[in-house]
């Protein structure tokens, strides 16, 4: 018998799952059917994932369109298919911006910006998934259209060459595999995502997350 449970988790998803089979384990956990997740985290991915069961489900229209704040590291000087670090290395430079020169072009990539997702990511053509299709090889990272996309704020953490940490809060629709994907492109070489936590989904934070073993051994959930 299905338990009947309205609410939040706040998930610290780990690095290996994708967000449905993380939404999976939870619903094992709660012993409950209908659940969703508020925002996909790429598998490779750590940080907050929002899980809404029963009626808080309906509140997820509302948290995807909330803004969202991500901490990664860009590595520059070789990029993969994917984009992150789960892609096979198609392209080398030579060229290793210095941080300056990195300041210098944040500026590009703040306020309403125009940006491609990635060829591997969940858009749907033609009722097919895109990663289905640039697995096959049918399209490659500049097939999609450019959409605008808000950054509000996008800043350098830390800088050891080739590894830039970044801090960005943006809104939704925002990648950030094409973050690192076009900045590097500014700066005259190529990039890709070597590690990437997001730390906040609208009013939930990494404070508010627990990992699952947390979860496990003490299934709590924030009320609707």
């Amino acid at each position: 018998m299905e338990n009947q449970v309205n609410g939040f988790v706040i998930l610290n998803k780990p690095a290996g799952i994708s967000s449905m089979q993380a939404v999976a384990r939870v619903r094992r956990i709660f012993g409950v059917k209908k659940a969703g997740h508020g925002g996909t985290l790429d598998p490779f991915a750590t940080g907050v994932l929002p899980i809404a069961m029963g009626k808080a489900t309906k509140q997820l229209t509302a948290l995807l369109d909330g803004g969202k704040s991500y901490r990664f590291t860009v590595e520059f000087g070789r990029t993969t298919d994917t984009l992150d670090t789960e892609g096979q290395v198609i392209e080398t430079c030579d060229k290793i911006p210095s941080s300056d020169e990195i300041a210098a072009v944040l500026p590009q990539f703040t306020g309403t910006i125009m940006q491609a997702p990635p060829a591997f990511s969940a858009i749907k053509l033609n009722g097919k998934r895109a990663y289905d299709l640039a697995r096959k090889g049918k399209i490659d990272d500049n097939f999609l259209a450019k959409r605008e996309v808000m950054v509000y704020k996008v800043s350098i953490a830390d800088y050891k060459a080739p590894f830039a940490v970044f801090e960005v809060e943006c809104g939704k629709g925002f990648y950030v595999r094409s973050f690192g994907r076009d900045l590097a492109k500014a700066l005259g070489t190529v990039g890709f995502i070597k590690q990437l936590e997001r730390t906040a989904v609208g009013r939930f934070t990494l404070e508010d997350a627990r990992t699952m073993e947390q979860l496990a051994e003490n299934p709590v959930i924030r009320p609707v």
